[in-house]
């Protein structure tokens, strides 16, 4: 879930503690006139802010991609000081995504699938968080996890198993089914759009019309394109 205004010095220490190069914000601070997170961190170009004797500091914003405006990317400086009493600055790497409800899907894009190639090359841990942490996390963590067991070969046929084995490391992940579904058609979106020509092979005149009747009833659900 996300920091709460008396937790922020407790979530710096951690992102220092499991030296965290980068963050990834599901969620806007206040939506739909409720409060959803406490704003932890600088969110404009020169602002430092402070928390429990940490520094942090904005040295810049801007989207994602120019195809993806709906994620920003927010450089951010954390000063501290170390037990020894010299000071240390690192750098961390901020990304929210703007456009996606709460307890909703975003309009299907490839915004996951560019987020988690920009994330995936560090091999420090990656803190991912929304509002609560099971709707848009859990979504977003299931397509890592099913793109992860496509690359090292093993089967992902019953997406219904594999909910099942992430709602055994966090209760609830992915809280309804337009989530659900979202996750089957963001797959889609990237196999059999975005690659077309490597996959088209299997989508036979029987699959095709399936195909559409998902999108179009996908659409039709989710009230999105």
């Amino acid at each position: 879930m996300g920091p709460l205004d008396n937790t922020i010095p407790e979530f710096w220490m951690m992102v220092l503690q499991e030296e965290s190069e980068t963050i990834v914000m599901l969620c806007n601070c206040i939506e739909t006139g409720k409060i959803k997170c406490a704003p932890y961190w600088p969110d404009r170009v020169g602002e430092v802010k402070s928390f429990g004797g940490i520094d942090i500091a904005n040295l810049q914003i801007r989207a994602m991609s120019p195809e993806e405006p709906s994620v920003a990317l927010s450089i951010l400086a954390i000063k501290f000081t170390k037990p020894d009493g010299s000071t240390e600055i690192r750098e961390v790497r901020h990304y929210q995504w703007m456009d996606w409800p709460d307890r909703g899907v975003p309009p299907c894009r490839l915004t996951s699938m560019e987020l988690l190639s920009r994330i995936r090359g560090t091999k420090k841990p990656i803190i991912v968080h929304c509002s609560a942490g099971i709707g848009r996390t859990g979504t977003v963590v299931a397509i890592e996890y099913i793109l992860e067991r496509m690359q090292a070969g093993v089967e992902c046929a019953s997406m219904c198993d594999l909910l099942k084995e992430l709602r055994n490391h966090r209760a609830f992940t992915i809280q309804n089914d337009l989530q659900y579904l979202y996750v089957h058609r963001v797959m889609f979106c990237y196999f059999l759009e975005k690659h077309k020509s490597r996959y088209e092979s299997i989508l036979t005149e029987e699959n095709k019309a399936k195909y559409t009747r998902f999108i179009s009833d996908y659409n039709a659900a989710t009230g999105t394109q």
